[in-house]
């Protein structure tokens, strides 16, 4: 985990030991078999404490869990389901199924997309009373059959039951007792091999359920404005007028969230007391806690754990797992070998001498920051979008109204705006090393840092952009003057955004893990490499850095230098992209738009034979890529080489519909912005592939000024033209790219307007 509590640990390689890269993931042995090889099978006992976050786990509050957590490797547990919001009962059921599960939620697809993040009414978790004498444990025929019909059917292929039913097949028992635990200890038929209720010596796998925590945190609170909450004792706490009432009592000895925790905490004493020191014991804080999503409790400690991290190898991270990690973990420590339908992976265990407050205090961070973004990024993408319209709406009526005299002081203003509005990603990902989140108001301790750091990006800009100018003055040639100084700020700041997340993928990736216009890890979509927001971000700054690099050689007519640094700058996008950024829908996008900026830079005319040889060589780079990620051991593999593995089992059809799904349920959302993206998209292409029309001909200027920028322009929009077709929630692709590609093209018809008038 890249962070400043403990030592980076770097994830990807230089482009220049690509080779090196890919064959030591073909020779790298599976990582899953740390634990296993050490002792053979192993007894494992799963606390399932719904609810609980790292930032309850206190000595005052939860004294064993932190007895407990100190000697124990620890990380931060994603429960997201197939809803937004997880219940209880689904941090059950996706532990049965080894990947998202969810009790069906009385609600229509029509609901979901008007409110995707509204939150449940979850049912209570059936009882398993450890006092009794049960031998087995049965689940009615008819209701488990429906449950798992209507879970199939949820697009992650679920099938519950799985953990019992791998344990059944073995010939070995599932003892579970607590709430929630026999919703994952039965088999795919409702009956399970429980043993004795408790912890039973005959049984290698025991669930333990602890009392749900259902009263959210104060941070989750102060966001609902207009709910009410209600415990499981009846308390009932509102916000904004409750949350503080909520959050003194939450925080007092006899809070309702504190005596949760501390119900919990027992029974984590009683396992602890009841098992030896070779039962590897997992405590996992299945699912939400009835507020807002969260990070929440994930510990491994016993056998030969050593206290540190605890490394996933779904999300490739040392501080973050899912659900169906415990599964795998769980089967895998016990002997028995999860079945492919467990997406989840091994658990490792990342020994580390640092002290133990450290790591829960950066996974406390970790959450708060994630939760504070969660907050943040509506009002953020509003207020952007409408001051880049406003920008645009000045940027037109600079050159039309007001006199004549002022008009180049307004346009230089309306340029640096535009600088300062082009610097906003980069910006935010530098955000994530300071502690903004740690403020009474989230937007307003985002706004306040957002624009310091902004504005230190702009006076670097405008710092090389002097440098540049006094050290080749300009003269009034296509080359020389404002129109440079343009290309010059543009190039920079594209420059800065392209390098700063590429470093940050060399060292981990967590700026772009963190940042709000990073993964979003609470949505459970990404854990490491791009999502589609910063592969949208990344590939605009790159093709604005392509133009700006290309442009002085192709207008001085060395097309060949001109191709090479496009070579190079392309190239070397695709594979942080393709490689550190696992990205492979990015490579499908990239390999035609990089190809075809290459070729027009160089001057080649483009024929309908080209074309297809382009797109020949899209599928085939692919699938080349896909294919030796898929040689990796499983355990390595990316979604691109599981994705070759869903090519040759027929599988493939499914994952694409699922994507177009999301896509239209995005584009038929709340969010009725959404349906411009399209549009916007089509408009791009038609003027920029008829420079004759209306639209065409106005702006010509812009184009003409600098010589890389029309072809630069086409190349970004088939890159964002595949992506959004390609990608699940594909939509957020140009929308992201426009937060760069809007201020940048201000930028440069501010400098060409200038031009112009001098001229």
């Amino acid at each position: 985990m890249a962070s400043g509590r403990h030592p980076l640990r770097a994830r990807g390689a230089p482009a220049l030991l690509l080779a090196l890269l890919v064959l030591a993931g073909l020779a790298a042995p599976p990582a899953s078999a740390a634990l296993q090889d050490e002792g053979g099978p192993r007894d494992v006992v799963v606390i399932g404490a719904p609810g609980l976050s790292w930032s309850d786990v206190t000595e005052e509050g939860a004294p064993a869990i932190t007895s407990f957590a100190k000697g124990a490797a620890l990380a931060n547990l994603n429960v997201r389901s197939t809803y937004f919001t997880s219940c209880p009962s689904d941090g059950w059921l996706g532990l049965s199924a080894g990947t998202r599960a969810a009790e069906p939620r009385d609600v229509t697809r029509a609901q979901l997309r008007a409110d995707p993040r509204a939150l449940p009414t979850c049912s209570a978790l059936p009882q398993v009373d450890s006092s009794s004498d049960l031998t087995t444990v049965e689940m009615d025929p008819q209701y488990w059959a429906d449950l798992s019909q209507r879970i199939s059917q949820q697009g992650f292929d679920a099938q519950i039951g799985t953990l019992g039913e791998t344990a059944e097949e073995a010939g070995v028992c599932v003892s579970g007792s607590g709430p929630g635990s026999v919703l994952a200890a039965v088999d795919h038929a409702g009956g399970g091999w429980s043993g004795r209720a408790g912890i039973n010596e005959r049984c290698p796998i025991t669930l333990v359920g602890a009392p749900a925590i259902s009263v959210p945190s104060p941070r989750s609170l102060r966001s609902d404005e207009g709910d009410v909450l209600r415990s499981d004792e009846g308390d009932v706490l509102r916000s904004d007028e409750g949350a503080s009432k909520g959050a003194s009592k939450g925080g007092s000895k006899g809070g309702v969230r504190a005596r949760q925790v501390a119900a919990v905490d027992r029974t984590v004493a009683d396992v602890v007391a009841s098992v030896d020191g070779d039962t590897v014991v997992i405590l996992a804080g299945l699912s939400d806690d009835g507020g807002k999503p969260g990070l929440r409790v994930l510990a491994m400690h016993g056998a030969d754990v050593e206290p540190g991290w605890l490394h996933s190898d779904s999300t490739t991270r040392d501080e973050m797992a899912q659900v169906a990690d415990v599964t795998h973990t769980t089967l895998a420590l016990a002997g028995l070998t999860p079945p492919d339908r467990v997406t989840g992976r091994m658990l490792v265990p990342v020994p580390d001498d640092g002290d133990y407050e450290d790591r829960r205090a950066s996974l406390v961070d970790d959450d708060a920051q994630l939760r504070a973004a969660d907050e943040v990024i509506p009002p953020f993408f509003r207020g952007f979008g409408l001051g880049l319209v406003g920008l645009l709406v000045v940027a037109g009526l600079v050159g039309a109204v007001g006199p004549r005299s002022r008009r180049p002081v307004v346009r230089r203003a309306v340029g640096v705006v535009a600088l300062a509005a082009m610097a906003v990603p980069a910006s935010t990902y530098l955000l994530t090393l300071t502690r903004w989140f740690d403020t009474p108001s989230a937007m307003g301790g985002f706004v306040l840092r957002l624009a310091v750091i902004d504005l230190a990006l702009l006076a670097l800009v405008l710092v090389v952009v002097l440098l540049v100018q006094r050290r080749w003055p300009g003269d009034e040639g296509a080359s020389g003057g404002p129109r440079r100084a343009a290309l010059v700020a543009v190039g920079t700041v594209a420059g800065v955004t392209w390098g700063l997340l590429a470093v940050d993928l060399l060292l981990g990736g967590r700026m772009t893990m963190l940042s709000v216009l990073g993964l979003l890890p609470l949505d459970g979509g990404r854990f490491h490499g791009f999502g589609n927001v910063p592969f949208a971000i990344f590939v605009a700054a790159a093709f604005f850095l392509m133009a700006a690099l290309a442009s002085p050689f192709v207008a001085a007519g060395r097309r060949r230098t001109a191709a090479l640094v496009v070579a190079v700058v392309g190239g070397a996008t695709f594979v942080v992209d393709a490689w550190l950024g696992a990205d492979g829908g990015g490579a499908l996008a990239l390999i035609p738009s990089v190809g075809y900026l290459v070729l027009a830079v160089a001057g080649v005319r483009l024929g309908w034979g080209k074309v297809l040889a382009i797109g020949v060589a899209t599928v085939v780079g692919f699938l080349a890529m896909a294919g030796l990620d898929w040689l990796r051991p499983e355990e390595s593999r990316t979604h691109l080489g599981r994705f070759f593995g869903s090519l040759l089992a027929g599988d493939a059809w499914g994952i694409l519909v699922r994507k177009l799904e999301t896509n239209v349920d995005l584009l038929l959302g709340p969010e009725r912005t959404a349906l411009l993206v399209p549009v916007v998209l089509v408009a791009a292409i038609w003027v920029l592939a008829r420079p004759d029309s209306a639209a065409g001909q106005r702006i010509q200027p812009i184009l003409a000024a600098y010589p890389a920028l029309r072809v630069g322009l086409i190349g970004l929009v088939v890159a964002l033209t595949v992506g959004f077709l390609l990608n699940d929630s594909g939509t957020a692709i140009p929308a992201a790219a426009a937060l760069v590609l809007g201020p940048a093209l201000v930028v440069l018809w501010i400098g060409s307007a200038r031009q112009g008038a001098r001229s």
